[in-house]
């Protein structure tokens, strides 16, 4: 949400993460990247009136689609978002042989 209001407002987005973050592989099915946490980090318990008259939801991660981001750094330098279908080329091979692999194994 922080990243569409971003773009909402016009404010860039930068995404810093280490190459092995970058994965032409995504998890669409996988419900660990749709696990929730306890919200006690966000809105502390101690805070009990408001804590009473609001359902908070907190998950463990945060899928930020591409066309949100400005630019992505790394460890090798900042780069464009349509630039990281070169990166992962670079790092993993064609994407004809990432599908052949993925179903082979």
């Amino acid at each position: 949400m922080v990243a569409a209001a971003a773009h909402h407002h016009s404010t860039q987005v930068v995404v810093c993460a280490g190459p092995y973050k970058h994965s032409p592989w995504f998890p669409f099915n996988d419900d660990r990247f749709n696990a929730l946490v306890s919200p006690d980090a966000v809105l502390p318990y101690r805070e009990g009136d408001l804590v009473n008259n609001v359902d908070v939801i907190s998950p463990r991660y945060d899928y930020v689609p591409p066309e949100l981001v400005d630019i992505f750094v790394d460890s090798m330098g900042g780069h464009l978002p349509s630039y990281l279908y070169r990166l992962l080329q670079e790092n993993y091979g064609d994407a004809k042989d990432l599908a052949w692999n993925i179903y082979d194994s």
